[in-house]
């Protein structure tokens, strides 16, 4: 059984040194990406590929009003400005409560500390 496991690899090496071998060395020096791209492989690229795609594929639940707040802190709001994020909390179906807030995370806008309890909750509701 040992037998088959050293052929294996030396049938591995073999392969991988011919490899080698076809490759030129500029193409071993060249990176794969261009340059100022992201390879894809690294988990700060993956984070960053996975923010962008959020910011674009973030639907909007007729609250473009609210990317006035981005940046705000969740403890910073006002009363009247907490009755507009509960207005369009309490406009939208009870399933779309867990995509909106992902969607207010996406754009950098912090839901208000005042509601957060609520949509937890209302977001718990439809599981």
């Amino acid at each position: 059984m040992n037998t088959v496991y050293i052929v294996f690899g030396i049938i591995l090496l073999l392969l991988f040194i011919l490899r080698m071998r076809r490759s030129s060395p500029e193409q071993l020096s060249k990176p794969a990406v261009p340059q100022g791209e992201c390879c894809g492989k690294h988990l700060v690229c993956e984070k960053q590929k996975l923010a962008e795609a959020r910011l674009r594929s973030a639907r909007y639940f007729d609250d473009e009003e609210l990317d006035r707040f981005k940046g705000r802190s969740s403890d910073g709001y006002d009363d009247k400005e907490v009755e507009e994020f509960r207005y369009v909390l309490y406009t939208m179906r009870q399933e779309e409560v867990r995509e909106w807030v992902e969607c207010l995370e996406a754009r950098d806008v912090e839901l208000p500390d005042q509601l957060k309890e609520e949509a937890f909750c209302m977001m718990n509701e439809t599981l």
